[in-house]
């Protein structure tokens, strides 16, 4: 209990920053923290965004459920990692909250718009009569374009 009360008063005292600071120390330092990182980094960060649909929409685990099929229960083991779900049961989560899902090999060449940008993005895009994808894509084309000089692209002026 002492170990325990001893993080959460390093924690309340830390800034964000230095809060991943020191979780990236533990996980350099723990090899079985790292593996459980790299394990469960994907499905929380599905999680984390399930649930932000979820709660928009107002929506409760026993209505994704009925959505899905299948208990609350169920639903609510996977929200606690307490099993390890299917590509299928996943589908249907991200389907029960009006989201898509995407399973990428390159996680370092994706962006996840956040939160507090998304209803913009989507408004740009529809103002443009694109895709959110496509206007993203060229959003991010065009700034690259802009910051890199030519040197780096293998292209001359």
């Amino acid at each position: 209990m002492l170990i325990k009360y001893n993080i959460y008063a390093i924690f309340f005292d830390m800034k964000k920053d230095q809060v991943i600071e020191f979780m990236d120390s533990l996980e350099k330092s723990d090899k079985k923290l790292a593996s459980f990182v790299k394990m469960y980094e994907a499905l929380s960060s599905f999680l984390t965004d399930f649930d932000f649909l979820k709660d928009t929409l107002g929506l409760t685990q026993k209505d994704i459920a009925e959505k899905m099929g299948t208990t609350q229960s169920a639903i609510s083991r996977i929200a606690s990692l307490k099993t390890n779900p299917s590509y299928k049961q996943l589908l249907k989560m991200a389907e029960a909250v009006g989201g898509d899902l995407f399973i990428t090999p390159m996680k370092d060449m994706t962006v996840q718009v956040p939160y507090d940008l998304q209803e913009t993005v989507r408004k740009l895009a529809t103002s443009e009569k694109k895709s959110t994808s496509d206007y993203l894509e060229g959003v991010l084309r065009n700034a690259i374009e802009l910051d890199v000089p030519a040197t780096c692209t293998g292209h001359s002026p």
